[in-house]
């Protein structure tokens, strides 16, 4: 008896012995699970969070943002931190471990309009690379300088000025006559304004306005805490392209004839007015100028042109009974004519035609002998009211350009039932978060994750 009772208290001490050793490693196997769990739903939190990404954005425009308004128009990062708190939870309680979230604190977040919209550029940016891809930007990028360089050489034809014809070599044109004076058809034209002459029959100007106060490139911004360096993007050459060519494909311009709270949507961003009206007025003026440089360029060289110049100059001469001003009359004449083929050349731009960067005698419509007649013609061959709109593009600044379309784009969304509020600077694309958590036996642990829709 004496022999199983020795047996019976070593077995029993070794069972004590072995029973420490499970208790101590299901403790420390819990603990190392619920530091686990806690992991876990820091990263599950936030990946469910971002799952809230507006949907208009993204499908009408594929930008990534969480509106933290809610609707409202006014940040509530509080009900973010909610909603992220609420992800976590199921994630806490699964498992044998119990957790709980002690504290959920934003330490930083970026909006969409800090730094005049960075975020937003962006994701335009990579958005149109991976639509056009290295080819199609350096395609892109060929088109516009050769289409610069055309311009460039077109300018300096222009500086350089008339070259004069002797009056003694040239024959007046006889179809000029005081019924038929080109000067007063010139001042005529310019003194009716162009809007009525450009515009293609069958269209009607827009009456729509908007309140530019409350435009996100007007108003008082609320702004994002903290800075995120590692989202921080090499700025490049392209960028700005990719930037217009987004701009054109997103947004709607005069001939896209879009029923849009504003329809001239392309006309905002080069004019930046309250109304259709005047963005179009101001888009069809840089076009007459644009066109004007092109025209005065092909008169100064083509011989045919100056010909005519000069013999409509000599024939106005002797008509005005001024025949040493023949050369100032040419040089009026030349500006005079140009202006009404570019009138002529918007036109065609606007009805949905082409007109070459550079005019050849076939292209050339307006005839000095009769300006009244509307002789502009669309040419087969050039380009058209968009690709004109690309290069006045490259003369609006590049924060500019993006504060105006997010512009648009806040305004269009606003359109939309229950989004009447929505404001770019209450979204957010990125946030470092500060957690602690409480686990078993009051164990704390201590976190910080940082999310973006740029990683």
């Amino acid at each position: 008896m004496k022999q199983r009772g020795s047996m019976t208290v070593a077995m029993s001490i070794l069972l004590l012995t072995l029973l420490s050793l499970v208790t101590v490693s299901i403790q420390s196997s819990r603990t190392a699970c619920a530091r686990t769990q806690a992991v876990n739903s820091m990263d599950v939190g936030l990946y469910s969070l971002f799952s809230e990404y507006d949907k208009e954005l993204l499908e009408r425009y594929n930008l990534f943002f969480l509106d933290t308004s809610y609707h409202t128009g006014t940040m509530q990062m509080s009900q973010t931190l909610n909603h992220l708190e609420a992800y976590m939870k199921p994630v806490l309680n699964s498992g044998l471990s119990k957790c709980a979230v002690q504290i959920c604190a934003a330490n930083g977040f970026r909006t969409a309009s800090d730094k005049n919209g960075i975020a937003v550029k962006q994701q335009i940016v990579r958005y149109m690379r991976k639509n056009l891809g290295n080819l199609g930007v350096d395609t892109l990028l060929k088109r516009l300088e050769e289409e610069k360089r055309v311009l460039k050489e077109q300018e300096d034809i222009k500086k350089e000025g008339l070259k004069e014809i002797d009056p003694e070599e040239t024959e007046p044109m006889p179809e000029i006559s005081e019924s038929n004076n080109p000067l007063e058809i010139i001042k005529g034209f310019k003194e009716k304004g162009f809007l009525s002459f450009v515009l293609p029959d069958d269209a009607n100007v827009s009456k729509k306005t908007a309140d530019l106060s409350s435009f996100l490139s007007n108003r008082e911004r609320q702004q994002g805490v903290g800075e995120f360096p590692e989202l921080e993007m090499e700025e490049k050459f392209t960028d700005k392209i990719l930037v217009q060519e987004y701009s054109l494909e997103k947004l709607k311009s005069f001939t896209d004839r879009a029923d849009t709270p504003l329809s001239y949507e392309i006309e905002y961003l080069l004019a930046g007015k309250n109304s259709d009206r005047e963005n179009l007025s101001s888009v069809i003026k840089k076009l007459i100028f644009l066109r004007e440089i092109s025209n005065l360029a092909f008169l100064y060289t083509n011989p045919q042109k100056r010909g005519e110049l000069a013999s409509c100059a000599a024939a106005l001469s002797f008509l005005l009974l001024i025949p040493e001003g023949m050369s100032l009359v040419q040089g009026v004449l030349a500006a005079g004519w140009a202006y009404i083929e570019s009138i002529a050349d918007v036109r065609i731009l606007l009805a949905g035609g082409c007109v070459p960067f550079v005019k050849d005698q076939d292209s050339w419509g307006t005839q000095l002998s009769n300006l009244k007649s509307d002789t502009g013609k669309s040419a087969e061959k050039g380009a058209n009211y968009e690709e004109y709109l690309r290069i006045l593009l490259l003369h609006v600044s590049e924060q500019k350009l993006i504060l105006r379309i997010m512009d648009m784009i806040e305004l269009n969304l606003r359109q939309i039932e229950g989004r009447e509020k929505f404001t770019f600077d209450t979204c957010i694309d990125a946030i470092s978060v500060s957690f602690q958590i409480v686990g078993p036996e009051g164990k704390k642990w201590q976190g910080e994750r940082m999310y973006s829709y740029d990683m």
